[in-house]
């Protein structure tokens, strides 16, 4: 399990990384962070369908889904802010 945890970390945190360095992205997740926490995870949800329907890498589209949950959103919020990949 510690195997498996270490690896979803890791994939959250590269995945902050390139949302941060693109600009489009950025923009996309500073636009979630005005939504409820609600509207945010649906949101997530269909965007995940849809990386799904495009056939996106699984693993890519289980660790999108992760930012459904509001603790792991605001994580990731905290850290692109704490990089200088956004401001409040």
């Amino acid at each position: 399990m510690k195997a498996n945890a270490d690896s979803v970390i890791e994939s959250l945190t590269r995945f902050v990384q390139v949302i941060g360095r693109d600009d489009a992205l950025r923009q996309r997740f500073s636009q979630m962070t005005q939504m409820s926490a609600v509207q945010r995870a649906n949101q997530i949800h269909i965007m995940a369908e849809q990386m799904t329907a495009e056939r996106r890498d699984p693993e890519l589209v289980a660790v999108f889904r992760l930012f459904a949950d509001a603790r792991v959103f605001e994580a990731a919020k905290l850290a692109m802010r704490e990089c200088g990949y956004i401001k409040d």
